[in-house]
């Protein structure tokens, strides 16, 4: 059995400090903000990402998580060093489209429970997805031509998060079956024609159909605002998603997701540096959102041989079978992006 151990590797000195959050869904829809990836504080992440390579990593192990079948799976024979981080038990997302919101939140639990081994956090997955569901309906009355479905990226749940808060899963209902919401809320806006009506029909079409989120929540006992909650998981942390430049010119642009909000944007990389920051963040006790082409998951741990080079990593996921061990080589081939904090 791995015992825990102290850290050898500091993290970075740097990162902006979190951004203040704004009005969270509380009974009123409120105006929608913008993601961290705008504005200045965007040119300021810009700056701090093209500072932090090469990474240099100091090897250490991390304290195991929970036993679980791809954690009790054999690791390479010729495994020189091994990450394995805390996982809370994982979900199904079902039939949704919600892997982002599923991986995102598993980060995040992943990343407290680093920091506050007896912590028993477990995150709303609900509660996020009415505020997705939120948000894409205040941009159709905004006039934003964005489609009324479920996707997302990761780097825009944490967007979410900072303007709503979070909600323990205790304190809410569970992920719905959005369909029939989408379709019956689209046709009653459809029928107000002044758009201030829009927004109060809105509000209670949400309130309705999906409930109203509590303005306390709990964290280990302790009750807490939505927005405390927040401010306690996300810490000082900034998050960046790094996407395969494939044939195309690596740095800042629009994310190519058919499912992104318009306005986000992600820094293209080669495949060699996403396999490093990978590297890099699983070092320093800190889980990846990673995705293909089409589905977003959580890489929690892996084992790497003597020169550094991954040969087997740790999934958390949200379908199917929902923890287990892949070479690294199969992760490679398929591998999208990644979301890595800072």
């Amino acid at each position: 059995m791995e015992a825990k151990a102290t850290l050898s590797a500091k993290p970075p000195p740097f990162g902006p400090k979190l951004a203040a959050m704004g009005p969270r869904l509380s009974g009123s829809v409120k105006r929608r903000g913008t993601f961290e990836e705008n504005g200045q504080l965007r040119k300021v992440i810009i700056a701090l990402a093209c500072a932090c390579v090469p990474f240099a990593i100091d090897p250490f192990k991390a304290f195991p998580s929970p036993p679980s079948e791809a954690d009790s799976a054999a690791s390479p024979s010729d495994a020189a060093e091994r990450y394995v981080l805390p996982i809370t038990p994982p979900r199904d997302q079902g039939d949704s489209d919600l892997c982002w919101v599923y991986a995102t939140l598993s980060m995040l639990e992943t990343n407290y429970m680093y920091r506050h081994p007896e912590s028993h956090l477990a995150l709303s997955r609900g509660s996020l997805q009415v505020a997705s569901i939120a948000d894409r309906f205040l941009r159709v009355i905004d006039g934003e031509p964005i489609p009324l479905e479920e996707g997302g990226l990761a780097v825009e749940a944490l967007g979410l998060i900072r303007r709503n808060g979070l909600l323990a899963e205790s304190d809410f209902h569970d992920v719905v079956d959005s369909t029939p919401v989408y379709a019956s809320l689209k046709q009653e806006l459809a029928e107000t024609a002044v758009i201030s009506h829009k927004f109060e029909v809105l509000d209670d079409a949400l309130a309705d159909r999906l409930g109203v989120q509590p303005s306390l929540t709990h964290l280990d006992g302790r009750a807490l605002t939505p927005e405390e909650l927040a401010h306690i998981v996300l810490g000082s942390h900034q998050w960046i998603e790094f996407d395969l430049s494939r044939d195309g010119p690596d740095g800042w642009g629009p994310s190519r997701d058919p499912d992104a909000r318009p306005e986000t944007r992600v820094n293209y990389v080669k495949l060699d540096r996403m396999i490093d920051l990978i590297h890099w963040s699983l070092a320093h006790g800190r889980a990846v959102v990673a995705g293909s082409e089409d589905h977003a998951f959580l890489i929690y741990g892996a084992d790497y041989d003597r020169d550094g080079n991954p040969l087997s990593y740790l999934i958390k996921d949200s379908l199917p079978p929902l923890t287990y061990r892949s070479s690294a080589d199969d992760i490679h081939r398929m591998l999208n992006d990644v979301t890595v904090a800072f």
